[in-house]
């Protein structure tokens, strides 16, 4: 059997934030990295069996240098002890959004003294985890992505797609070329092979998209038909900060998972486990058991939750009264300036109304309180709309159906349709129950899977 550990989205901190203001890191628990990162690192080399860790990019914070400074002897200290690293890096990871820039000054990056890394800078940067011992690599575009050979019968693609470093990541049609060719040669040779690559590939949310494009993976709905009808069966990704495993089925009949974990520098504070045995492959989650930190006497998921709600909350208030706050703060949850700037109007109505409303008033106000279950007419929306936005990013859309909540939420949604439909004339539009009920239920438990490779 083999047994492999995956963090996603560290985002190693390691500087002073300005007097009297947070470091910029929207829901991730910044200065709390390092002693996160450092108490998971623990747990993996305590573990006795498992001799590879996989980190899906997102190292550091914002590429700068004393972050890269500060990570490479954590990860040493990994080989050190006799296990493996095995890594992607991804656009947190260099200062530039464009990765052809190149730094002419001709200072060594580590012999900087402020500043962030350039992405060409990367694969010499981090040679030791993965890309030094490499059975094939990507040379095109800074030669990013590789195969490595975990152990034997066992290899991972990994993927980097920076794309152009901000409007489009994902692969180009070379890098595309390269890893379909990978995946027959794994095929052939009689190796079972996974991937792993940043951006997600496949909606850990149905409103990810809609909100951020770009943090998906470029093309993600061609591209993972491709992979999955070549014969790839398993993507791990990162990016969202979503804890979340979705499937497709391709029209000719191929299966294909994402695997999408939640950022270990913030809540819920999980990473990913992964046995295979033959072409068997089983994931779960654990939970990062403690870190060195005052958390006020807090337990860990307590204090990553108490952080997360409070921007949330802030988010929410902002929404009602200060435009400008919320378009500041809203790239924490993968919602772009621009979005906030052009809804602007509907956003402030909303957020006032959901700021005072309970789900009793929202049924009242679309002529539909009738169909909200006595039960849960007085629960504030506020309180609602900050539970759900927490549940996604844990992977725990637990309110189905037969629930009074989602009998509430998708009577509302059902009501709003047919009020738009009737404004509308009819225009075709999806259906808002279905994109309701897939914000607020998953059938697909987001902590654990089994699938063959």
């Amino acid at each position: 059997m083999h047994k492999f550990w995956l963090f996603a989205d560290p985002h190693l901190y390691v500087r002073e934030p300005m007097p009297g203001a947070p470091p910029p890191g929207g829901q991730k628990t910044l200065l709390e990295s390092g002693p996160i990162l450092d108490a998971a690192l623990e747990e993996f080399l305590a573990e006795p069996d498992c001799g590879v860790l996989l980190l899906a990019g997102d190292l550091t914070c914002d590429g700068h240098v004393a972050e890269h400074r500060a990570l490479l002897p954590k990860l040493r200290r990994v080989q050190a002890m006799g296990k493996r690293v095995v890594l992607i890096t991804a656009t947190h990871d260099y200062g530039s959004h464009h990765p052809g820039d190149k730094n002419e000054s001709g200072v060594p990056l580590l012999e900087r003294q402020e500043g962030a890394a350039f992405r060409h800078e990367l694969r010499e940067l981090y040679d030791e985890f993965g890309f030094r011992d490499a059975i094939a690599r990507y040379e095109a575009d800074g030669g990013m992505s590789y195969v490595a050979q975990l152990t034997p019968g066992c290899r991972l693609l990994c993927l980097n797609d920076d794309g152009d470093g901000r409007a489009f990541c994902g692969y180009s049609e070379g890098q595309m070329a390269w890893i379909l060719e990978q995946i027959a040669r794994a095929k052939a040779e009689g190796d079972v092979l996974f991937a792993m690559t940043h951006h997600p590939s496949l909606p850990p949310s149905p409103v990810y998209p809609m909100i951020s494009s770009r943090d998906m993976l470029g093309g993600w709905e061609s591209c993972t038909r491709r992979l999955a009808d070549a014969g790839l069966r398993c993507m791990f990704s990162g990016h969202s900060h979503m804890h979340n495993i979705a499937k497709i089925t391709t029209p000719q009949g191929n299966p294909y998972w994402d695997i999408n974990t939640a950022s270990l520098a913030g809540y819920p504070g999980v990473f990913r486990t992964i046995e295979v045995e033959g072409r068997r492959m089983r994931v779960a989650t654990r939970q990062v058991r403690d870190f060195a930190w005052d958390r006020g006497g807090l337990g860990v998921q307590e204090y990553l939750a108490d952080y997360f709600d409070s921007l949330l909350r802030t988010l929410i208030e902002s929404a009602a009264n200060d435009i400008g706050r919320l378009a500041d703060n809203a790239g924490g949850f993968s919602v772009e300036k621009e979005t906030i700037y052009k809804l602007r109007l509907p956003i402030t109505l909303a957020g006032k109304f959901v700021n005072r409303a309970t789900l009793g008033d929202l049924g009242s106000l679309l002529l539909c309180r009738h169909k909200i279950p006595k039960c849960v007419r007085k629960t504030p929306l506020k309180a609602l709309f900050l539970e759900l936005v927490r549940n996604i990013y844990a992977g725990e859309e637990r309110y189905g159906p037969g629930t009074p909540t989602g009998q509430a939420l998708l009577a509302i949604a059902g009501r709003a349709e047919f009020l738009l439909k009737k404004k509308r004339a009819g225009g075709p539009m999806g259906s808002l129950q279905a994109f309701v009920l897939g914000l607020i239920y998953d059938d697909t438990p987001d902590d654990e899977v089994e699938l063959e490779l």
